[in-house]
Formats: C-alpha cells, structure tokens, sequence
C-alpha cells in the first residue's frame, strides 16, 4: 500500500502544481502593464460659411426660380471659407429645389466647378457631380464618399464654386416658384492628415 499512496501523493502534487501553474500563468496576463505614449490630441473648432455673411442658409438670387422656363440655364457663383479654427474637408452632401408655389412639382438639374461662371448650357464639373433633384435634399455625394470627393480649405481659406441650375420639368401649378438648398458635409482634418 505505501507504494500505491505514494503513487497518489506523487499524482495529487502534480495536478495542484498544473492548476497553481495555470492560475499563475493567467493571472500574469491580468497583472500585465504596459506604458505608451498619449501622443497629442487636436481639437479645434469647425465652421464652413458658404457665402459670407456667416448666416446658416442662403438663397442665390440668381439661382431662384420665378418664371423660368423649362431648359433655362442659370449660373451663380458661391464662395466658401473655413471660418474654423483647424483644417477641413468638405462636400456638397445634398441639394434641390424648396418649392414656395403650392401645388407645383419641379426638377432641377445642378452641377458645379471650381472657379467662376463660365457661361454656357453644358453640365459643370469639379465641385460636385450633375445631379436631377426634385426636393431639397436630393443626395449629390456618394453614399460613401472617397478621398476624391472631398474639397479641402486650410483655416481662413475660401474657394468659389460656380452653381448651376437647369429647370428640367415643371408639373402641377405653373408658374412654380422655388429656391435651391445646400447641405455640406464637413469634417476636421488633423494636421498633416488628407481626406
């Protein structure tokens, strides 16, 4: 019998020493530190005015709809400044006609481009893409926006965009009269961060 008991002694020594090691072993990973650096955080303020005089909505008086007949092509120019304290990205994220005439339904095709008016009927590109709206939050940025899409103002920077509007159809009680709405997108940009 001694040998059997010192058989069991020698196994029981052995099973408390795994769960001991095993214990001891997870438990080291729980007592783990480790120090790394915060780094610098940013923060700043954001502010996009799109035209100037630093109120939240803006109608283009030659973007308004009154009496326009249908193919009529008419171009504004809008300025846009980072009022903010920190680098930012933007887009136009939605756009359209808000129509004042009751009973009136409209579509209006937008597009824009960098720069001022130049004139002429044909779509604009390079501010944001030409787009039908028929409502003042028709979506003109893609669902997920790539880094191609964004604009990028330095703090203090503007740009001027040139707007277009075509009225492209006009049902319901005429004449429709109606003001196109934009709504920007904006981001902050960390230093030395693209969109």
């Amino acid at each position: 019998m001694t040998q059997r008991r010192l058989l069991l002694g020698a196994l029981g020594v052995l099973v408390v020493a795994l769960i001991f090691g095993s214990v001891y072993t997870t438990g080291a990973l729980w007592a783990d530190e480790e120090t790394r650096n915060p780094g610098t955080i940013e923060t700043g303020t954001i502010g996009l005015d799109a035209h100037g005089d630093g109120a939240s909505s803006h109608t283009f008086p030659a973007l308004q709809g009154t009496n326009i007949a249908v193919g009529n092509v008419t171009q504004a120019p809008l300025k846009i400044k980072n009022t903010g304290s920190t680098r930012i990205k933007f887009l136009l994220a939605s756009a359209g006609p808000s129509i004042t005439s009751s009973g009136s339904a409209v579509t209006v095709r937008l597009s824009g481009s960098v720069g001022g008016c130049p004139g002429g009927t044909g779509d604009l590109s390079g501010a944001f893409p030409a787009t039908d709206t028929t409502g003042p939050h028709t979506a003109i940025a893609p669902t997920s926006p790539s880094s191609s899409d964004w604009k990028v103002l330095d703090v203090g920077a503007e740009t001027t965009w040139c707007v277009q509007a075509q009225l492209k159809s006009v049902t319901g009680t005429q004449p429709a009269q109606y003001q196109i709405n934009f709504d920007f997108s904006v981001g902050q940009l960390r230093p030395g961060q693209n969109p």
